[in-house]
């Protein structure tokens, strides 16, 4: 049995990366995990639009389907951090950019959900999935 490295790109409305204004929230395009993925790691990163001041931080959860609980349609997802896997809180006046690579729990598919607690910067995250296949 081979095992690979898949990469796969976080988009959020197509794009790599998004700006989240001060105090808002940004939920990233669904990913879905290859059928034989059974491990999977994300690179979180937040990148601040200003100087960076105290408080500037990300955070980010995971937002995983495992398909159609109902039957309705499609697969469904938690709406946000209540319902979400907290998987980092990035501090971009300690790092600017601020990085970090955390383990991702394998499921059908993935959002990533990111809120910026900064009092008044725009902070741009963006993300990458490596899932391990057989």
């Amino acid at each position: 049995m081979a095992i690979a490295n898949n990469e796969q790109q976080v988009t959020w409305s197509s794009s790599d990366s998004v700006s989240i204004s001060s105090g808002a929230t940004q939920t990233s395009d669904a990913v879905t995990f290859s059928a034989t993925a059974f491990a999977a790691m994300v690179t979180l990163k937040a990148d601040n639009g200003s100087t960076p001041a105290n408080g500037d931080t990300v955070d980010f959860y995971a937002l995983l389907s495992c398909g159609d609980p109902d039957g309705s349609s499609s697969n469904e997802y938690p709406n946000d951090d209540t319902d979400g896997i907290f998987l980092a809180r990035l501090d971009t006046n300690a790092d600017d950019p601020a990085l970090a690579t955390v383990a991702l729990p394998v499921a059908k598919a993935v959002k990533i959900y990111a809120r910026n607690n900064a009092s008044s910067n725009a902070i741009t995250v963006s993300a990458c999935i490596n899932e391990k296949t057989a």
